[in-house]
């Protein structure tokens, strides 16, 4: 990553020369997620089990975000600036000249398949941080305790009009440094048809926690289900990792979310989860769940706004509130 961006200027001015025909068309989007979180106040003054939208008792901007895309036939160049409180907790261990990169890549693209380099958004569960694009406002536990972006190397085979299959080579398991490059690998085997999405990913690497100061081996194995239509959007999302020798630590979760539009500027949603991690790999809890209902209103084709309540149970605290009001502007 340290020579990203000259080689992003330089391949940006060698194709600009390429010719007319097939000249390079720019795009230009963004997002603005804010919100205020309500519940009761902690030492942390934030909701421990989540970085995205976890603030308490203050009005935050969860992601400003900016994308800027190049693309031709056979080049895209993709670069996404962001700022606020998700990137500010999610990036704390990263440089600070790089904690604004939310994506940051170029593509060559090829028949049939692409290959590319840089920053990308993580490819593991069904949610991302652009709040917009999910069924619930808050994210789920399952993307919490995953990579929340990675580095390196993504190549793309688009098998038919059904199947396509990404392969991964990562910088570690969250990590933009590579002074203490940790190789890792991962998949993503998509499957589309009709108003069904399946996804399945992988993930193999050597990792440190809290408990274990040398890297040891982790593995990840990730499933999720999609099923849209004009009044319903459902999904699951099931995953079990696992850590140490002869893999001997191990966590899971699954979820279940639903969403039913009323009209087209309204809708309900709907989630229930479970987390398990008995050997604290991951959460501080061995035993966590969470429920959460919302109701999202679209004032325009731009702006929504909306509340979500939602509560968590573990064995720690058997009952812990919170609610979220939240706008969502994408242009």
């Amino acid at each position: 990553m340290k020579y990203l961006f000259s080689v992003f200027i330089f391949a940006f001015v060698m194709d600009s020369f390429a010719g007319e025909k097939d000249s390079l068309r720019f795009q230009m989007h963004g997002l603005i997620d804010g919100y205020s979180t309500f519940g009761k106040s902690n030492s942390l003054g934030k909701i421990p089990y989540l970085v995205s939208s976890s603030t308490l008792n203050a009005f935050q901007i969860n992601l400003n975000l900016m994308e800027f895309t190049w693309e031709n036939s056979t080049w895209k160049y993709v670069l996404s600036p962001a700022m606020g409180t998700y990137l500010t907790q999610n990036y704390a261990a990263e440089k600070s000249y790089k904690r604004w990169i939310y994506e940051a890549y170029i593509q060559r693209k090829m028949y049939h398949s692409s290959i590319a380099a840089g920053v990308f958004s993580s490819p593991y569960t069904q949610e991302t941080p652009k709040s917009i694009d999910q069924i619930s406002y808050s994210r789920s536990l399952a993307p919490e305790y995953v990579p929340y972006y990675i580095s390196g190397l993504k190549y793309n085979w688009t098998i038919n009009s059904h199947w396509s299959l990404s392969l991964f080579a990562m910088n570690g398991w969250q990590k933009l440094d590579y002074s203490n490059f940790t190789p890792s690998f991962g998949s993503l085997l998509e499957f589309k048809k009709g108003n069904w999405k399946v996804n399945w990913s992988t993930y193999i690497g050597r990792e440190k926690s809290i408990q274990m100061k040398e890297p040891q081996s982790r593995m990840l194995c990730e499933g999720n289900i999609h099923y849209s239509n004009r009044k319903w959007n459902i999904q699951s999302c099931i995953y079990i990792g696992s850590q140490g020798i002869n893999f001997s630590r191990n966590w899971g979760q699954i979820n279940a979310q639903f969403a039913y539009s009323f009209s087209q500027r309204m809708r309900c949603y709907g989630r229930i989860e479970y987390f398990k991690d008995p050997s604290n790999m991951q959460i501080a809890c061995k035993h966590l769940a969470s429920e959460s209902t919302g109701v999202l209103v679209a004032l325009n084709d731009v702006m929504n706004i909306g509340t979500e309540f939602r509560c968590f149970h573990s064995e720690k605290k058997a009952f812990e509130p919170y609610q979220f009001l939240f706008f969502q502007l994408k242009f």
